[in-house]
Order: structure tokens, then C-alpha cells, then sequence
């Protein structure tokens, strides 16, 4: 409960709890990773029988082998000046939440969930739903602006894909929306530019025809049923 109050007096995003609630860990991601809960987070750590510093440590360890060589966290909320990162790293995040933990799949495409205490509560993923747009997560502090991962899914040929875009540093009115609308308009150009080559091996590969900087080929299943994931493009704004 102070936790709550602290964070509902800080204007940072929460969500309602009361004295006495119960809750479980399906339900605490599902508040953290669609509504921004930072109580909720910081009660999943102590489910996890962990400090707080203990696991920032483990997240900054996370980061290292990903090879997220420009990402540092201090907290475990992203809610400080000091956690660090570019949208180049925060998509290999995504991409790697994505795939390995589908669990974090399931939650992000859902348009609203409903908490105990809470109730109804909505995402705060612009497009969540719509377009294709499967996740991932959007974000805002004033010196980092209006941040937004979006996982858009696509269906080339027959091969069911998942495409990134990643834009961070929005800054001014709406700045979440308006880093949302940027990472749908990115996300849609690079669909011209995909198509699907025969390889020698079963199934199709998805290719990018722009300049081989930006996407690299990957494996795709051959089956709707079925999502395999392209690599990313990404863009920063602002300072």
C-alpha cells in the first residue's frame, strides 16, 4: 500500500490495490506489462525474494548478454533519469521477450485487462489490436519522452511474421501516441520492401530488399498457425 501511495503521489503509473488483496504472478505481469504497474513490479520482485538492487544487478547482467552495450538500468521501473538505452537495444529486447517467453507474448496483445481492486484496466500500447499491432510496450518520463516498441504481425505469402519498430525520445503533447503513430508508420513502410525466397531447407525466408543495413534474413515458418520473427528496424528522435 505505501508502495501505491508513493507512486500515485509521484505521478508515476500504478495500479489501485487495497489491504488484505491477494495476488498472484500471472496476475501481476499482466498489470505490470499492460497498465505500466510499477507497484506491481516492485511486488513481483519481492514475490522473487529479492532486493531491489539486487535486481537491477541481474537486469544489467541481462543486458550484457544480450550485447546491449549502450543499455544501463538503475531501477527496475526505467522511471530514472539514469536507465539508459537506445532503440536499437530495446528492440533486441522485445525481439527476445517475444520469442523465448510466451507468456509475455500473451499479455502484451491484449487491449485491457481486468485487476482485482482495479478492474477494468487498459494498455497503454497505441494501436494495441489494431493493424496487426501484437505488443510490445510504450513508456514515458519527461527527459526520455513519449517511447513506444510496437511488434506489428504480417502475413507474407504464407508465412506468418513478426516486425519490429522501435522509437524513443518524443517529446511535447500526446507523446505517447505521437511515438506510437511514428512506430506504425515505420513498421508499415518496411512491409513493401519484404518478400518471401525459396531456400533449399523447408519453408520460406523472409527477405529485405532495402539496404541490407537495416533487416537481415531470417527463417519463417510456412504455416499461418505458426510466427517467426524478422529482425527490427529502428529510429530515435530528439537529443
Amino acid at each position: 500500500m505505501a508502495t501505491y501511495d508513493y507512486d500515485l503521489s509521484s505521478g508515476q503509473s500504478s495500479v489501485k490495490v487495497a489491504l488484505g488483496e491477494r495476488l498472484c504472478e500471472g496476475t501481476l505481469l499482466r498489470g505490470m506489462l499492460v497498465h505500466s504497474a510499477g507497484n506491481y513490479a516492485a511486488m513481483l520482485i519481492e514475490m522473487m525474494g529479492m532486493s531491489a538492487s539486487t535486481f537491477v544487478t541481474m537486469m544489467n547482467g541481462d543486458a550484457r548478454s544480450l550485447g546491449l552495450r549502450q543499455t544501463h538500468y538503475v531501477d527496475f521501473t526505467g522511471i530514472s533519469p539514469g536507465d539508459v538505452s537506445t532503440a536499437q537495444d530495446q528492440s533486441v529486447v522485445a525481439v527476445n521477450l517475444m520469442t523465448n517467453e510466451p507468456i509475455v507474448r500473451d499479455i502484451v496483445a491484449l487491449a485491457n485487462v481486468k485487476l482485482p481492486v482495479a478492474g477494468l484496466v487498459e494498455s497503454y500500447t497505441p494501436f494495441e489490436g489494431q493493424y496487426g499491432v501484437i505488443g510490445v510496450k510504450s513508456g514515458f518520463t519527461t527527459p526520455a519522452g513519449g517511447c513506444d516498441a510496437m511488434a506489428i504481425r504480417i502475413t507474407l505469402n504464407n508465412a506468418v511474421i513478426t516486425t519490429y519498430a522501435v522509437v524513443l525520445g518524443v517529446h511535447g503533447a500526446d507523446a505517447i501516441n505521437r511515438a506510437g503513430q511514428m512506430a506504425l508508420v515505420l513498421a508499415q513502410s518496411i512491409r513493401a520492401e519484404l518478400k518471401a525466397a525459396p531456400l533449399s531447407v523447408s519453408g520460406p525466408a523472409v527477405e529485405w530488399i532495402g539496404w541490407p543495413g537495416y533487416l537481415t534474413t531470417t527463417p519463417a515458418t510456412a504455416t499461418t498457425s505458426s510466427t517467426s520473427t524478422t529482425s527490427s528496424t529502428t529510429t530515435t528522435t530528439g537529443p
